[in-house]
């Protein structure tokens, strides 16, 4: 008989078994600051189509003015943040109007002198998140021969 190769045989078979709790913590500060101004005649450009209101122009909530400057500036994502804008207490489309540290820019000079504006900030910079995951997880691996 001629001699013939001998093949090993081994079959095996492994188990994956375990949880894996995750906690997630999440605190959101939503920093609400509201500004108000009253229009006057020279904020109104009739030729740009706009109405400029300067910074030093707004008062806080207690009344206090606003400081050359300080009108606040939103983060962008993920932070985020937000602005609303009421003219005579109405709210107001988002792309009606741009504002800076320095200034209100509202796309239109439609507004009569005496109009009361309120911006409403929401800042978000100051949320945090934290994940944490523990494994436990058991693996068991059988080799049969």
């Amino acid at each position: 008989m001629p001699p013939s190769l001998i093949k090993l045989f081994v079959t095996a078979s492994s188990v994956v078994a375990g949880t894996v709790t995750t906690v997630t913590t999440t605190t959101v500060d939503d920093n609400v600051r509201r500004y108000h101004a009253v229009v006057t005649l020279g904020m109104i450009d009739g030729t740009a189509g706009t109405t400029t209101i300067p910074d030093t122009s707004f008062l806080d909530d207690s009344g206090t003015a606003v400081a050359a400057g300080a009108l606040p500036v939103l983060p962008v994502l993920p932070a985020g943040g937000y602005y609303s804008l009421y003219i005579n207490g109405v709210l107001q489309e988002g792309d009606l109007s741009a504002l800076s540290t320095t200034e209100l820019v509202i796309a239109s000079a439609a507004l009569l002198p005496g109009t009361p504006v309120i911006i409403e900030t929401h800042d978000y910079s100051g949320t945090i998140s934290a994940s944490a995951s523990t494994p436990a997880l058991t693996v068991t691996t059988t080799m049969n021969t």
